[in-house]
């Protein structure tokens, strides 16, 4: 399911990701106890999530996102639908989660399922933006083509780039959502002003009806 090819963009070595059918489900939290949330997922609740089916976990926690400040985001990958609704539910029916959520306070605010259309890179590093948007469908060529073109600036000041789209998100269902993470925010920005100064840019973003609903900044908590 998961295929790496390399090629080059504007003089930068990109890593291609290409995810088909895979799915990330996203848990929003809130805790009281940030850190003993921490050291319960560390010493066992992300091997119990890799455990139950899950390729990937990881921690972040929104910084400059409005009313979303502060809110969790405690979110794992699937290979199947499946797999994502019924596995979390599962693990926190277990008594070890129970009493972790118990102990570090966590009030459960949403839950969501996004597809993964692609990826540029990989999602590391200590910061991260996640942009909410509205537009028309597009075929998986396009996806790629626009990928490319938009990691060959982003790609210079970010570690990776990831594609979603909305599939059960409350009111942001049929949204696309993309997430960008760097070591530091101001180089993010920087490469992201510069992209969408980008004549090219601009005229795929308008191809597709590109409307842009809102931007969180966040800071990653577990990789």
């Amino acid at each position: 399911r998961i295929q790496s090819q390399f090629k080059t963009v504007n003089g930068i070595n990109l890593k291609r990701r290409e995810l088909f059918m895979s799915y990330m489900a996203g848990l929003v939290v809130r805790a009281s106890n940030v850190e003993k949330l921490l050291e319960d997922m560390n010493s066992f609740g992300r091997q119990a999530f890799m455990d139950a089916g899950a390729t990937d976990m990881w921690i972040t926690q929104s910084v400059m996102a409005g009313d979303g400040y502060g809110e969790i985001f405690i979110t794992s990958d699937w290979e199947s639908i499946d797999a994502a609704v019924s596995a979390p539910d599962e693990l926190r029916a277990r008594p070890e989660f129970i009493d972790a959520m118990q102990n570090a306070g966590i009030q459960t605010l949403r839950r969501s399922l996004m597809q993964i259309h692609t990826q540029r890179g990989e999602l590391t590093g200590k910061y991260g933006s996640l942009i909410i948007s509205a537009g028309a469908q597009q075929d998986q060529d396009t996806i790629e083509s626009n990928a490319d073109a938009i990691w060959g600036h982003m790609g210079k000041n970010s570690n990776g780039i990831r594609w979603t789209q909305a599939m059960a998100a409350g009111p942001l269902t049929g949204m696309y959502a993309t997430v960008t993470t760097a070591d530091s925010l101001d180089q993010l920005m920087k490469s992201s002003n510069e992209m969408f100064a980008d004549p090219d840019i601009m005229g795929r973003m308008a191809e597709m009806g590109f409307q842009l609903i809102q931007r969180q900044l966040f800071r990653n908590l577990a990789d």
